[in-house]
């Protein structure tokens, strides 16, 4: 089946973490024997369209000139808006030019998926016709829903439940919110149309090296925290490190880019802490810090505007390499850690608590590895290859084909399709 893919990110190139979850998605299908043409904003720096086998990546041009599309990408829509004036000239026209493409392209398609219900699950459900449309929801969406005024947020969410065929959230937490959004009478309907499940993940098998030599390749020489994240308010790592910054005995990787680099690059110069900022990492670099560091932790907080995380697949991928995850139940973090049996939780607003969840992972061996293994277990679950059959169940279309070994090459980085 030919279906169409609508969403406001999608990687630029092979390994970059703008909408790698989104790619995951369509990835999942695509190995089913579905043909995906996907919808995404064009980055504001020239670069070829990346290809995958059985996707089509389209870029929508939505200002000019082309350096002025600043809404996208980068630190993530909700950061771009709050600290670029200029990314608040593009959501108008990025509507426009997402509308006219599906109204162009939509006899073409058996079938619809909208990643992020504003704008493009609204966009989908308005323009869908008879086809199916399956609405994948993430917590920015619950975020944007609820910061609006209330007649106009259950005015939104009722037109994206109406618009949808089926709902997907990544955490009960963002479906509950969604639902609340809702008038009364429409809650039920939406509810029997509704899944939970987080993204899934790709999980890579361990390297050929042995760990002491994965760690030399790093320069660890502590016990190593490990962390993969945008530098953005919302993961919280400013606090932790600077809770952290009197630990001789630990090092930080972190591994990521964002606004928030510099005031960690302040930190790390003053800190006993050992802070280490890698950059962007991706591929086999990334899974081989995966499998060499100690303990990987995520700090995120709930930050004044009431924003939080939805279900990071980061979490999932430390899960699925055996190593140890800290983070605090905020948003949907706390639907993939069970305290003391999938991982440990901490009171991000307490003072002490990740230092002593980092302790008890220092010394507690026994313990850590029997939660690991659990998580291991429970992250496997979530692969992109388990998950397929669910995505397509909630699409309402059958598979294909089985993957061939073609579906399993690098992309390509041709230009974009016409």
């Amino acid at each position: 089946m030919r279906i169409g893919l609508l969403t406001t990110s999608f990687p630029r190139w092979p390994g970059d973490v703008a909408g790698h979850f989104v790619h995951g998605f369509a990835a999942a299908l695509a190995t089913r024997g579905h043909t995906l043409e996907v919808l995404a904003p064009e980055p504001a720096e020239p670069t070829p369209v990346p290809r995958w086998p059985g996707i089509e990546l389209c870029w929508l041009p939505y200002l000019r000139p082309r350096s002025w599309q600043r809404t996208f990408y980068g630190a993530g829509v909700p950061d771009n808006l709050r600290s670029d004036p200029r990314a608040w000239l593009g959501p108008w026209p990025f509507a426009a030019a997402m509308s006219a493409s599906v109204l162009e392209r939509r006899s073409r398609w058996d079938a619809l998926i909208s990643h992020f219900g504003l704008p493009c699950g609204l966009i989908a459900g308005a323009l869908r016709r008879q086809l199916p449309h399956l609405c994948v929801q993430h917590s920015a969406d619950l975020h944007a829903l609820e910061r609006l005024p209330r007649a106009v947020g259950t005015r939104l969410s009722a037109r994206i439940a109406r618009g949808s065929s089926a709902l997907w959230f990544v955490s009960e937490r963002a479906r509950t919110g969604f639902l609340a959004q809702l008038p009364g009478e429409q809650r039920p309907a939406a509810l029997a149309r509704s899944t939970v499940q987080p993204m899934g993940v790709a999980l890579a098998p361990a390297p050929e090296a042995d760990r002491a030599a994965l760690r030399a390749r790093f320069g660890i020489e502590r016990f190593a925290l490990l962390t993969l994240a945008r530098l953005v308010p919302v993961k919280g790592l400013p606090q932790a490190v600077a809770a952290l910054a009197h630990r001789d005995d630990l090092e930080w990787l972190i591994a990521g880019e964002g606004p928030e680099r510099a005031a960690l690059e302040a930190l790390a110069r003053t800190s006993s802490l050992r802070v280490r900022l890698l950059g962007h990492v991706a591929g086999e670099d990334k899974n081989a810090l995966l499998h060499s560091a100690d303990a990987f932790v995520l700090p995120s907080r709930v930050l004044p505007s009431g924003r939080s995380e939805g279900a990071p697949t980061a979490v999932l991928e430390a899960m699925a390499a055996g190593l140890p995850v800290i983070a605090p139940a905020v948003g949907g973090i706390g639907e993939l850690i069970r305290s003391a049996e999938t991982g440990w939780s901490f009171e991000p607003e307490q003072s002490g608590a990740l230092e002593a969840a980092v302790e008890h992972v220092q010394r507690a061996r026994h313990d850590v590895q029997r939660v690991a293994a659990a998580a291991r277990v429970f992250a496997e679950r979530q692969c992109w290859s388990a998950l397929a059959p669910a995505i397509e169940a909630a699409l309402g279309v059958e598979p294909v084909a089985q993957p061939t070994a073609t579906q399993a090459r690098e992309p390509s980085r041709d230009q974009a399709c016409e």
